[in-house]
């Protein structure tokens, strides 16, 4: 199944419009009225791109927030497997996350989806929030979104 395929089989399980991708293969879909999942198929590499801007970087503070973002990346556990990054050029944070299309099927996009959709939310208010208190945002993200290594069953020598 294409890219295309199954961005139509998702929507319409959602009981929406069927969805399809733009000329230059993007589609987006707004979840609750906050999350808008921006989807980019990469035909060439076989993978559809999932991303999403969370916010705005703030002016003061940046390293506590950059430090968080990291934090929250060590092995995808608070992401959800996706990655945070910066867009640079419009001092953006953004979640995105790529999969292999041959490896999807209705189940498995629903829930990477939803985890997406659900970790973006998170993130979303962390930003909204000002990234206030950066520095104890990552210890709620912890108990939100995932333990990191060290903290759950993982030897430590």
């Amino acid at each position: 199944m294409n890219a295309r395929q199954h961005l139509k089989d998702i929507a319409l399980t959602m009981g929406l419009p069927a969805l399809d991708f733009d000329s230059n293969g993007c589609a987006r879909m707004l979840f609750d009225g906050k999350v808008a999942v921006n989807f980019e198929s990469d035909e060439v590499a076989g993978q559809l791109h999932l991303y999403t801007d969370l916010g705005e970087l703030p002016l003061r503070g940046r390293e506590a927030v950059y430090r968080a973002l990291l934090e929250a990346n060590l092995f995808g556990v608070q992401t959800q497997g996706a990655t945070l990054a910066v867009d640079g050029s419009q001092d953006q944070v953004v979640l995105s996350r790529s999969v292999l299309v041959e490896e999807l099927s209705l189940s498995s996009f629903s829930q990477v989806l939803e985890g997406f959709v659900g970790c973006a939310e998170y993130w979303q208010q962390f930003m909204a929030d000002g990234a206030g208190g950066a520095s104890s945002a990552s210890g709620a993200a912890q108990a939100d979104i995932g333990q990191r290594p060290g903290a759950g069953p993982y030897m430590q020598v």
